[in-house]
């Protein structure tokens, strides 16, 4: 089991997108958190796309982070997390 580590510089986008969300949106941004922290505490290695380095990218509809897995010390680090609206056609 991998533990979950957020900084506040990490969180910016999100919280700026937290405080204007309404009461909807931000249940689905609940969700979508601990969706995705669930399946990084398990697995985060075989999460989401790669990208350079060993920084990893997984979604969760609304929610979108950017993490790297340290192996070693069983630490998921959040390294970027931010909302997003899908294209209405």
């Amino acid at each position: 089991m991998f533990s979950i580590y957020r900084d506040q510089t990490a969180l910016i986008s999100l919280n700026a997108s937290w405080e204007a969300a309404d009461a909807a949106f931000r249940d689905a941004i609940l969700s979508a958190s601990r969706a995705l922290d669930q399946v990084l505490q398990k697995e985060p290695h075989e999460q989401g796309e790669s990208r350079d380095g060993v920084a990893r990218v997984a979604f969760a509809a609304p929610l979108g982070v950017e993490f790297e897995v340290d192996e070693a010390r069983k630490l998921v680090r959040i390294l970027r997390a931010w909302v997003y609206r899908r294209a209405i056609n």
